[in-house]
């Protein structure tokens, strides 16, 4: 039996020393890896602006789970989407809504929305390459790719 745990432990220390990397090999590696893939951010979809579609907190979006940093990154990201669901949900709506009092009917342009009911609203930032679109024929402010009309 002894012979049997000796044998199984100078295997194991043969199996180790064979199968590992020195910490700089493993690094560059790993940085190796990391170049060869470039990091592109996708592209936003043409969507009804909401919480969720500014570009603050999106660096947040990877740190997930039991990551200790989930502990700042957490609150973080709830900071931000609070804060646009504010604009969106709260502030704009009201806009909207005093403006149809005023003048009975709604922005016929999205110069007229944007001068008129965002006025002094700050809008989230967006990504590069996105705008806000107002769409008269159905009442909403979209995000839209930059190209697109």
């Amino acid at each position: 039996m002894r012979k049997l745990n000796a044998l199984f432990c100078l295997g194991s220390v043969v199996f180790c020393i064979a199968g590992c990397k020195p910490e700089a090999d493993r690094i560059r590696d790993d940085e190796a890896a990391a170049a060869a893939v470039p990091a592109q951010e996708p592209q936003m979809q043409n969507q009804v602006a909401k919480a969720g579609v500014g570009v603050q907190g999106n660096s947040l979006d990877s740190i997930q789970g039991n990551d200790p940093r989930m502990l700042i990154a957490g609150p973080v990201k709830t900071f931000f989407q609070v804060k646009e669901r504010i604009v969106f949900d709260i502030q704009l709506k009201q806009m909207e809504q005093t403006f149809n009092a005023i003048n009975g009917r709604n922005p016929k342009s999205h110069e007229e929305y944007m001068k008129e009911v965002v006025g002094q609203i700050k809008l989230p930032k967006l990504p590069d390459g996105m705008v806000y679109r107002y769409h008269p024929e159905a009442n909403e402010l979209w995000v839209e790719a930059e190209t697109a009309k």
